[in-house]
């Protein structure tokens, strides 16, 4: 993929800012997608990168892309829930960035995207259930449950029921049943809502970033650095909580957003928030 096809990664210059405290450390992106944070450490420094996904065609697009740096980049195909299993040595750093990345999102194939179709699928590797899996075996109440819970949809009740009668294969007819549930609105916010709680749901992404961020604090040097990029208010409140259970330093008083220029680059990143903390 030419490297003017994959987007900007999010946040970057606050990434460098809060994570990168040394020009030969060795830092964990978590959540390597395409590389794009990875690139910038690499390339900012001499530091040391270990790059962990879950997803297969990420692993080959961001070792493609780091081809330069394989000396200093090493590329794993895993859980970052497992990070403390498989990271053997203490790091100075662990970037989380967290969500799909933009090729699983353009790619239709993948299931995550309500403007194409595709099939119901939204898992980030290639095991475990699909969107369509879930839909199939949870009942009515689960997935209102779910879709309230993890997307903040409050017609969750309503959605479910018709989700349950229809039990739509496609991503194409999901967004379908979503927009005429609501007629005389703009489908494209219910149909987000129930999207993101889909997926979240498949992934188990709340286990998955609660356990990550354990592992992570167990690994880090002292002194060393969590920056953690969230998407919305769920992981936000789970975020902050085990940082305060871990007894992490919080080195943001506030949480910091996009500016103006990044959000002109790549408009996706409009709802990202990043926190840093210190072990």
């Amino acid at each position: 993929m030419e490297e003017k096809t994959l987007h900007r990664p999010i946040m970057v210059n606050g990434v460098i800012k809060f994570l990168i405290q040394k020009e030969d450390g060795l830092y964990i992106d978590a959540t390597l997608g395409c590389g794009g944070h990875s690139l910038a450490i690499l390339s900012s420094s001499r530091n040391s990168v270990i790059g962990i996904d879950l997803d297969p065609d990420q692993i080959r697009i961001a070792t493609e892309r780091l081809s330069n740096f394989m000396e200093r980049f090493l590329p794993v195909q895993a859980n970052y829930r497992f990070i403390d299993q498989f990271i053997t040595k203490k790091v100075d750093g662990v970037l989380f960035d967290l969500g799909y990345s933009s090729y699983q999102l353009d790619n239709p194939v993948r299931g995550f995207s309500y403007r194409e179709n595709g099939p119901l699928d939204m898992r980030y590797g290639k095991h475990g259930i699909t969107a369509y899996d879930l839909i199939e075996n949870r009942n009515q109440d689960e997935i209102a449950d779910l879709i309230y819970h993890y997307g903040g949809e409050h017609n969750s009740r309503r959605i479910a029921r018709k989700i349950k009668e229809k039990k739509p294969r496609t991503t194409g007819e999901l967004a379908i049943l979503v927009r005429k549930s609501f007629p005389r609105e703009k489908g494209h916010k219910h149909l987000g809502r129930i999207f993101q709680a889909l997926r979240i749901a498949v992934n188990k992404e709340m286990e998955n970033i609660e356990e990550g961020i354990i592992g992570a604090s167990k690994i880090l040097k002292k002194k060393g650095r969590l920056v953690i990029v969230s998407y919305h208010s769920e992981e936000e409140k789970l975020i902050c909580r085990k940082a305060r259970e871990l007894e992490l330093k919080s080195l943001t008083k506030r949480v910091v957003t996009p500016d103006r220029i990044e959000f002109q680059e790549n408009p996706r990143c409009r709802s990202a928030h990043l926190r840093a903390f210190e072990r």
